[in-house]
């Protein structure tokens, strides 16, 4: 058995010994406090820019959604100018050379 063997097979360097050189109980509990609190702080920081971001998200979709719905009521206007009843019939007289019929020539069909 080796020299490093024997000691702890003796108990000069056993765990606990070892354990409580290096850290103490309070020294171990303050190094987890500040742990948990440091990751507490970013998991903060973390979130708080998360929330910002989707924030200006949020903006910027209800600034898009207000331009879509004054395009939509322009589109709207547009639609029922084009079907109004005088300008189809004027389509209808002028460029498809369509007139109203002579009443000789309209035929009823009785079912």
């Amino acid at each position: 058995m080796n020299a490093a063997g024997r000691l702890l097979s003796q108990g000069v360097y056993s765990r606990s010994w070892v354990i409580s050189v290096l850290v103490s109980r309070t020294q171990f509990m303050s190094v987890a406090l500040i742990l948990a609190v440091l990751t507490s702080a970013l998991s903060m920081v973390y979130v708080t820019n998360a929330s910002r971001n989707l924030n200006a998200a949020l903006q910027q979709t209800l600034v898009e959604r207000g331009q879509l719905h004054v395009q939509w009521g322009q589109l709207l206007l547009e639609k029922s100018t084009w079907v109004t009843q005088a300008r189809v019939q004027r389509i209808a007289e002028h460029d498809l050379q369509m007139g109203i019929p002579n009443r000789k020539s309209v035929v009823i069909v009785n079912e």
